[in-house]
């Protein structure tokens, strides 16, 4: 019953959750992609995406990231929303065809109607009529981001295009399998930065003041720490 030694060079698990990581992935930086990767990963996978859908994704962080590089992995166009001008840059570089400021509700009702799948990654309070209506008829607003104060949503919205409204929490042993060899295959990591576990302390400070890019990995250094 469940496991031994989580921060020990090695770790007791059952069979059952024991993937092997693929040789291509480097062990560091894949292990965010245990959590936050199947996270967005899932979506795609369980709701049919195509290589030819147009994919939106709410908010460039821990998440967001990493949802730009599966979706345009998978071939599709990507549109990122963000609320950091200084992050257009990097979504483009994971992979976004476009990038709209998620605080401007203008340029979002320009998109009206083009976006078959919008994943919203971030916890905060959005336009959420006017990113209902970035949908196409059959597309789906699907929530990963633990949003805090409740989403209104008109029946209208989703009535008048066929739309959806879901959400997800991680994924199974199986999808994230999948998700493994498809990021073994296209090369697709998360964005770290690494701290020893001495410094643990530093990581978080700079995880709270919102300056991570984009998850923090701690390296065990427990004998430098007892010397």
């Amino acid at each position: 019953m469940g496991h031994a030694g989580g921060f020990a060079e090695r770790l007791r698990a059952h069979w059952a959750w024991a993937l092997p990581l693929p040789e291509k992935l480097d062990p560091a930086a894949a292990g965010p992609l245990l959590c936050g990767g199947v996270t967005v990963f899932a979506p795609l996978l369980v709701y049919g995406v195509k290589p030819t859908s147009r994919v939106g994704v709410v908010g460039i962080g821990g998440l967001g990231h990493m949802a730009v590089k599966f979706a345009a992995a998978w071939g599709c166009e990507v549109t990122a929303f963000t609320s950091s001008e200084g992050k257009a840059a990097e979504a483009k570089s994971f992979g976004a065809h476009n990038v709209v400021s998620s605080r401007d509700s203008a340029a979002i009702r320009r998109l009206a109607g083009s976006l078959d799948l919008l994943l919203v990654t971030v916890n905060v309070t959005l336009d959420w009529t006017a990113l209902m209506a970035t949908l196409a008829p059959n597309g789906r607003l699907h929530v990963v981001g633990a949003v805090l104060e409740p989403i209104p949503v008109r029946a209208f919205d989703l009535i008048g295009g066929q739309r959806s409204v879901s959400g997800s929490p991680t994924g199974s042993p199986t999808t994230i399998a999948t998700m493994l060899d498809f990021a073994a295959r296209h090369q697709i990591l998360p964005q770290i930065e690494r701290f020893p576990m001495s410094a643990i302390n530093e990581a978080l400070a700079r995880l709270g003041e919102g300056k991570a890019r984009y998850r923090i990995v701690l390296d065990a250094d427990f004998d430098q720490a007892r010397a």
